[in-house]
């Protein structure tokens, strides 16, 4: 089996106000058994996460998504830092909560990948309390955790 990685292409659905700021989103994937395995964070796709088992479509000499085959159980957390000076703190205590990060420096946003072996608490817990005194805001990408009880 070739272990090449490659560039896989999703197509974003932007909202009125033009977001996310591109129609399309490239992430990295390995070639494994069945398909591609999803190395990257996504900053805008929703629904896929590092790790999950995906199939794709070639078209125009580029590969495009095509199927999530199955999920490694990964959630995705998308955050803005506000203020800004403020991104490598956020991404500190993110990586010490046990989420890996990627960053975008241009918009002060980070993209977290939640393994699925990790527990959910500790990270929402920090999420909400600095949301709440407007340090930063965060969404979902994709929620593949169950939500502690006194979260919802």
């Amino acid at each position: 089996m070739d272990n090449a990685y490659k560039k896989v292409l999703f197509r974003l659905e932007q909202d009125p106000n033009g977001y996310p700021p591109a129609s399309v989103e490239g992430l990295w994937a390995k070639a494994v058994e069945g398909g591609y395995s999803v190395d990257s964070i996504p900053f805008h796709v929703y629904g896929i996460a590092p790790g999950d088992l995906i199939g794709t479509r070639e078209e125009a000499g580029e590969t495009w998504f095509d199927e999530l085959r199955s999920s490694s159980g990964s959630s995705v957390f998308r955050v803005v830092v506000r203020p800004p000076e403020t991104l490598d703190q956020v991404r500190a205590a993110l990586l010490d909560f046990g989420c890996a990060c990627e960053t975008e420096p241009a918009v002060k946003m980070l993209a977290v990948e939640v393994p699925s072996l990790r527990s959910l608490d500790t990270l929402l817990y920090y999420l909400l309390t600095q949301r709440e005194a407007g340090l930063l805001d965060f969404e979902e990408g994709v929620l593949r955790h169950t939500i502690p009880e006194e979260f919802r």
